[in-house]
């Protein structure tokens, strides 16, 4: 099939198209959105306006309520801001084809396939990306340990610790729960993600660490009796069930290593616990769909550029919105 050229308002389109195409991709979409509320929160960027975006957080309130008629005036609270700032880049791929006459013979279409296969890579690059922002292992951050004895919580990398048989537990999700309602030394308290109503948070599990999850009698019976939720909401979508208001997922994404141990032979993963702005992720609403001829116009090449960047919500020393929990897996 030969390759026709496309005008400006084409390309225009095939840009908006994938765009489009690239955001149903992203599995991280389904906690993603244009406010705090949200797992991942996501600025737009103001055209021409630099390269750096600052995301706000405001602490909750802790004070007590002034009763009667005692004096008001003097006991304000005063409001804990603090802010982050996300450096963005722009990620470019490019494909090109062979050339007209092999084009001729092949039954696809270069600049549709083109699109096809640059969505996937893209989509497979901002996940990569968040998984990353998500899962430092260094500086202070909220860790905790799976413990076959007594699970563990951590402001450093505990890496280190896990011994083989440290898999994830029902306990474990409990006890999380209950360090994003409370606070601790390395994570404020999370707000949780309101859906109709109720308050959930989320924990993403790589598939290995999934598969020992689901060999655990107590989850098994769980899920037989209460299901996951049927409504359209994206959060429930695709997720293993839900358990004391933790939603779970499993995606391969997860960071996995096999050097965990005081002996550096153990399979673990950086499960990730997370809550309302666990992530900021600041874009331009623009993709960049650019053609170019080659070979005296036998060959076609086609680069397409996204800008933007993610961090972990990180203030003051603490994390807003994820916990990284540390299990060792199932190594199939």
């Amino acid at each position: 099939m030969a390759a026709n050229w496309a005008s400006g308002l084409q390309v225009s389109r095939w840009a908006k198209e994938l765009q489009s195409e690239i955001s149903k991709g992203v599995y991280f979409s389904k906690f993603m959105g244009e406010g705090p509320g949200n797992a991942i929160h996501v600025k737009q960027m103001e055209e021409g306006k630099g390269k750096d975006v600052t995301f706000g957080f405001v602490s909750q309130l802790t004070g007590s309520a002034i009763t009667g008629d005692s004096s008001l005036e003097g006991n304000e609270q005063s409001l804990s801001t603090y802010s982050n700032t996300v450096s963005t880049n722009q990620k470019r791929l490019a494909v090109r084809d062979t050339g007209k006459f092999t084009n001729s013979k092949v039954l696809y279409d270069f600049r549709s396939t083109s699109l096809d296969l640059l969505k996937t890579q893209y989509a497979e690059l901002i996940d990569a990306d968040i998984f990353s922002a998500l899962s430092p292992t260094s500086g202070t951050h909220a860790y905790y340990r799976a413990d076959a004895s007594a699970s563990v919580y951590a402001s450093s990398d505990p890496k280190a610790d896990l011994d083989d048989g440290d898999d994830i537990t029902l306990a474990d999700i409990s006890a999380m729960k209950t360090l994003a309602q409370i606070g601790g030394a390395a994570n404020y308290r999370m707000r949780p993600i309101r859906v109709d109503g109720d308050d959930y948070y989320v924990l993403v599990v790589h598939p290995e660490v999934a598969y020992d999850l689901f060999e655990l009698d107590e989850f098994q019976q769980i899920q037989r009796e209460a299901q996951v939720r049927g409504d359209s909401n994206p959060l429930f979508k695709g997720a293993l069930g839900i358990y004391n208001g933790v939603v779970i997922h499993a995606h391969e994404g997860v960071h996995i290593g096999s050097n965990a141990g005081s002996g550096g032979n153990i399979e673990f993963a950086r499960n990730l616990f997370m809550g309302a702005q666990a992530a900021c992720f600041a874009e331009s609403s623009d993709m960049f769909w650019v053609e170019k001829t080659f070979d005296y116009g036998n060959q076609l090449g086609i680069s397409a550029s996204k800008i933007y960047g993610v961090d972990i919500s990180d203030y003051n020393n603490k994390d807003v919105g994820v916990i990284q929990y540390l299990s060792s897996r199932t190594n199939l």
